[in-house]
């Protein structure tokens, strides 16, 4: 008997040890890819093109293409993570500030096809509920963003936007906007998916279920 207690208890602590090191190495490389990321999006050799007349050409148009397929790829292949998504969200915005029009158009495109199952998640929904996470989103983001992405984010005053997206979905409400105009969506879209999934449980529920534990 005390045999078969001490070995339970000793697979436990195995068990325990292994997420313990799967956790670490989780958290480890979301700061590791923020941080590839970062020297990716700051590197000089990728010339600003937002201010030059006319779309890049030749071999440069090819190395700029691959270069803003890697920014996208390391994008969206994050969990969510408080401490790396802010992060993530300023070098997305900072890369996209570098990109000619052309390459703004491409850069959303691609960003859109890697949330595709958030929208069609949230668009799927009933139009109330849409609404609702639309009202947990817009209050999820005002509390994460830094005050400098905060003031650039048009979308998160805009009521009657939020009501139009709880109304249409994601989709026909981004239909005919700019780039510029849906790189403000995607951090809502985020959210809003992540709150679907319940890939994060938010910090006033969270507090709610304390006070009644």
């Amino acid at each position: 008997m005390k045999v078969r207690v001490f070995s339970q208890g000793f697979l436990i602590c195995g068990v325990i040890w292994v997420l313990v090191l799967a956790a670490q190495g989780y958290f480890r490389g979301l700061r590791s890819t923020a941080e590839n990321l970062g020297k990716v999006v700051e590197n000089e050799e990728f010339a600003d093109w937002s201010r030059e007349k006319g779309e890049p050409t030749g071999e440069n148009r090819e190395v700029r293409e691959r270069r803003i397929r890697e920014v996208v790829s390391l994008l969206i292949e994050q969990e969510f993570n408080p401490d790396a998504k802010m992060r993530l969200s300023e070098l997305r915005d900072e890369f996209y500030s570098r990109l000619s029009p052309g390459e703004r158009e491409e850069f959303v495109a691609l960003l859109l096809e890697g949330l595709d199952s958030y929208i069609v998640l949230f668009d799927a929904l009933p139009g109330d509920r849409r609404r609702k996470l639309i009202r947990r989103s817009v209050k999820a983001a005002k509390e994460e963003l830094p005050p400098d992405l905060l003031s650039t984010y048009e979308l998160l005053d805009a009521e009657e936007e939020q009501e139009k997206i709880g109304e249409m979905g994601w989709r026909a409400a981004m239909k005919g906007k700019s780039p510029d105009q849906v790189m403000e969506y995607l951090q809502l879209i985020e959210i809003a998916g992540e709150l679907i999934q319940r890939m994060r449980i938010p910090k006033w529920e969270g507090s709610s279920r304390d006070k009644e534990s």
